[in-house]
């Protein structure tokens, strides 16, 4: 079995009625996350993740791997250092360079921690040589930590200068393939975002340093965000600008936004600068067309939290909760403990793993009463919270079943069977989508540009 006190979760506790001054903690999902004991700062934007934390990202990066490769990507690791010499030569190093964290080795040679790899990407295909347009599109991934050297971070993990991010690289002989591949994985980006219950918007946005004809920004509403979008009172799509919705000509609002995602259509910039060139089926070698896709996944982690929960307890999109199920059984010395003790509380866990394989957690401080530790599961956010109170000694035993963050409003009493029964119909079903053509006409149902999922 799992216990609770076996995971290193130091929380910090706060005497009630305290007044806390720290002005480092300026958000929410801050606030939970170092209170719970899911992080742990070790400088300005720098932190520790612990192990329920690192749970949750190990779900949200299983959940972005299924949308992308649905949409064809391919999963590679480009290293985290980069040439200074690459950016130098697509003009990058200049146009960021205070957001660039660099360094010399022993050698004198320049580098840096790139935030993003498009210049890597461009110099790996510049070094394989020519592709054959016969082997596009191509759509290749990585996940891993990105580096900024942030001139205020703030917010936890919402503005760090070390972050997981998915960048996807798209490689094209022309436009047209581009666009095609840019669709798929917008499709692919809404079902991300549906299965994670958040109500994201894709809205046009300027290219910026990027370049490249088209660009979207993924934004999720929130008064932590520190941009701002557009929301239409009539049908919910969203925009930068302000004015009436194009759409349906309802009068939009401003609300504050957290950007979770960006996506590029970049052209030739950079691979025409490093000399990345296809072989067309009738002409000389030409740059390739490159499109790219970002998904910040510690931004993305924090911007649920920010949006699904409340001031003092965590609640979690039920796809990447640490774990699903939290059994609480009953405390030392009482009447319940004589019936339903260790082996009761065993039995129950070996019961319903299978319906959650490695996702069923027992709180075994038993020296605590079942209100102090069902206060403290509801504070987690576990999904599911299952208590063997005085019900259990019925016969048959019935299990106490709570799911909101008012925890009183919500309680079943359910049997074994009822139990299996509800854990069978898993709210996030995992994405099967066998091909592009099926992801293409699956999201052309689900949200058009300015859209919200």
């Amino acid at each position: 079995m799992r216990y609770l006190s076996k995971i290193f979760q130091p929380v910090i506790t706060i005497p009630k009625n305290a007044k806390i001054k720290n002005t480092e903690i300026t958000c929410k999902s801050q606030k939970l996350l170092l209170e719970c004991g899911l992080i742990r700062p070790t400088g300005p934007g720098l932190f520790t993740i612990l192990p329920l934390a690192r749970r949750a990202l190990d779900k949200l990066e299983n959940l972005i791997k299924s949308c992308i490769e649905a949409a064809g990507g391919q999963r590679m690791a480009v290293p985290s250092l980069t040439p200074a010499t690459l950016w130098d030569k697509t003009g990058r190093l200049q146009e960021i360079g205070p957001e660039l964290i660099k360094m010399e080795d022993r050698h004198g040679k320049k580098y840096l921690l790139a935030p993003t790899h498009e210049e890597a990407i461009a110099d790996l295909l510049a070094d394989v040589g020519p592709l054959s347009y016969k082997q596009l599109p191509l759509l290749l991934y990585q996940i891993g930590n990105k580096y900024r050297d942030e001139a205020r971070p703030k917010h936890g993990l919402l503005r760090a200068r070390e972050f997981s991010m998915m960048d996807a690289y798209g490689l094209h002989e022309h436009e047209h393939c581009a666009r095609d591949t840019y669709s798929a994985v917008t499709d692919a980006y809404h079902t991300l975002f549906r299965t994670l219950q958040l109500p994201v918007h894709r809205v046009e946005a300027p290219s910026g340093d990027m370049g490249g004809p088209l660009s979207h920004e993924w934004q999720c509403p929130s008064p932590a965000g520190e941009d701002a979008v557009r929301v239409c009172g009539r049908c919910a799509r969203a925009r930068l600008q302000g004015g009436a919705c194009h759409s349906c000509g309802g009068d939009t609002e401003e609300v504050q936004s957290i950007e979770v995602g960006h996506t590029f259509l970049l052209g030739s910039k950079y691979s025409a600068a490093l000399a990345a060139h296809c072989a067309p089926s009738s002409g000389p070698p030409a740059p390739l067309y490159m499109s790219c896709y970002g998904i910040g996944i510690t931004r993305l982690l924090s911007a649920s939290i920010e949006v699904l929960s409340s001031d003092k307890c965590l609640r979690w999109p039920d796809a990447i909760a640490p774990y699903s199920i939290c059994i609480i059984g009953p405390k030392e010395g009482s009447r319940e403990w004589q019936t339903h003790g260790i082996a009761s509380i065993s039995q129950l866990y070996e019961t319903l793993e299978p319906a959650r394989p490695g996702d069923v957690i027992v709180d075994d401080r038993h020296h605590l009463t079942i209100g102090k530790r069902l206060m403290m599961a509801d504070r987690m956010g576990y999904p599911y919270i299952i208590v063997m109170g005085k019900a259990a000694l019925s016969d048959p035993a019935r299990y106490e079943v709570y799911r909101s963050c008012d925890v009183t409003a919500s309680v079943q009493l359910l049997t074994t069977t009822e139990l299996l029964e509800l854990l069978s119909h898993k709210d996030s079903q995992p994405i099967k989508i066998n091909n592009v053509a099926a992801l293409l006409t699956f999201g052309s149902k689900v949200g058009e540009d300015g859209g919200g999922v």
